[in-house]
């Protein structure tokens, strides 16, 4: 008997345990409480840290230089190169790879020339002269190349820094992985010969950061905008609100274009170019987050914490900064994430229409512009790879997105 008493006092003691520590939990404990019982949630999660990660570590996990330095002129317009285990030679450890080797084209020019210009006029209609005709390769199987780990290649900057009288320039030259003889191209090449697999990997990382710029941009005006115009009210409110809804009522679209056509105006460098647009897409992005954080702090300012402040001598800008925006910032973390593709895709929009980052400079945008090529969508279908990826990291945000806005609702049911 007295054992069953104890099983129930103990069974009841560690409920109300869990139960005590659920309502004193902390709200970003309990956002991380409830993301964790979201699958899709984790899942894109883990796809978004992975594409982030491969695009930040691009240089090492690239084979091949993906600028023009590092174009095969040998392999212009080649398929991917595909690594095997086994084949009818027999099993290997060690992946390898096949030797490619360019198909010469054989022209006879002197039935050409007796031909006449009816000759002449069927080889040209043939398209033997085409782009696409001139992409044949061999396949030579008993040259076999293996893949090695962690091989000397190009050059690449780990840290470039440059600040005051500091000047730090850490250079490496290993890759994750490569072939001891020539080059090996995962995802085949364009028609300059550089590595689609490379370029797609470095762009990831441009386009990612373009966005965390932009966001940074974003964010900073929003919380100016929004704490500024919630805290004072009055006039302020009236005039800085006034400002924000020109901003919201004008189309995106029509904005991005014309910073995008004054832009090319000026005599920028791809760097400066690059920051440019990052700043243009945040600065134009701020008026839905700075007026719910204006509402927010209009209800929260009268509040008896705010009052306690004052009364201690706090400033205006430490109520606003130390108080008011803190206790908004579940919702600024979400919102800030559910906004990364979007963000995204205007970058994307922007060099897709060849008014934003252009060659060769490497982003999504501009990868996905040359995949619109009729040349490259009918001979060079590898070249579709950058799609997927943006498709998938696009997918990815979505979902983690939809999932911390579920996760930081504060009525949600305990599962």
């Amino acid at each position: 008997m007295m054992n069953k008493i104890l099983v129930r006092f103990g069974r009841k003691s560690k409920k109300t345990k869990t139960d005590e520590s659920y309502y004193t939990a902390g709200q970003l404990s309990l956002i991380k409480g409830r993301f964790k019982s979201k699958t899709s949630g984790i899942v894109a999660a883990f796809i978004l840290v992975t594409f982030v990660m491969m695009g930040f570590f691009a240089p090492f996990l690239s084979p091949v230089d993906p600028t023009i330095q590092g174009a095969d002129a040998e392999y212009r317009r080649g398929a991917p190169q595909a690594f095997y285990f086994w084949d009818e030679n027999g099993f290997s450890l060690q992946p390898f790879s096949y030797t490619y080797e360019k198909e010469k084209s054989k022209i006879d020019f002197k039935a050409l020339a007796s031909g006449g210009l009816d000759a002449l006029d069927a080889f040209v209609s043939s398209g033997a002269l085409s782009s696409s005709s001139q992409s044949k390769f061999n396949i030579d199987k008993n040259q076999r190349r293996d893949i090695q780990f962690f091989v000397q290649g190009w050059e690449y900057s780990l840290i470039d820094l440059s600040v005051g009288g500091l000047d730090l320039d850490l250079r490496w030259d290993r890759h994750l992985f490569g072939v001891e003889q020539g080059q090996i191209h995962l995802m085949g090449t364009d028609e300059d010969g550089k590595d689609v697999f490379s370029r797609t990997l470095h762009a990831i990382w441009v386009t990612v950061s373009i966005a965390i710029v932009a966001l940074v941009v974003k964010l900073f005006m929003s919380l100016l905008v929004g704490g500024i115009s919630g805290y004072f009210g009055g006039r302020v409110d009236t005039v800085m609100m006034s400002i924000t809804e020109a901003v919201r009522v004008i189309p995106p679209i029509p904005i991005y274009l014309a910073c995008a056509v004054a832009l090319s105006q000026l005599d920028l460098t791809p760097i400066q170019r690059y920051f440019a647009i990052a700043v243009v897409i945040g600065a134009l992005d701020f008026a839905t987050l700075g007026r719910r954080l204006r509402t927010h702090i209009l209800t929260e300012r009268n509040q008896d914490y705010i009052l306690a402040a004052e009364l201690c001598g706090s400033s205006t800008w430490r109520i606003i900064w130390r108080h008011l925006i803190p206790s908004f910032s579940s919702y600024i973390i979400v919102d800030t994430l559910i906004n990364f593709p979007y963000v995204i895709l205007a970058e994307t929009s922007l060099s897709f229409l060849g008014l934003g980052l252009t060659e060769p400079i490497n982003s999504l945008g501009v990868l996905l512009q040359k995949a619109q090529d009729p040349d490259i969508q009918q001979n060079m279908i590898w070249q579709f790879f950058p799609v997927l990826v943006f498709v998938l990291l696009i997918m990815a945000f979505v979902f983690v997105g939809d999932a911390l806005r579920d996760a930081a609702d504060p009525y949600s049911e305990k599962k």
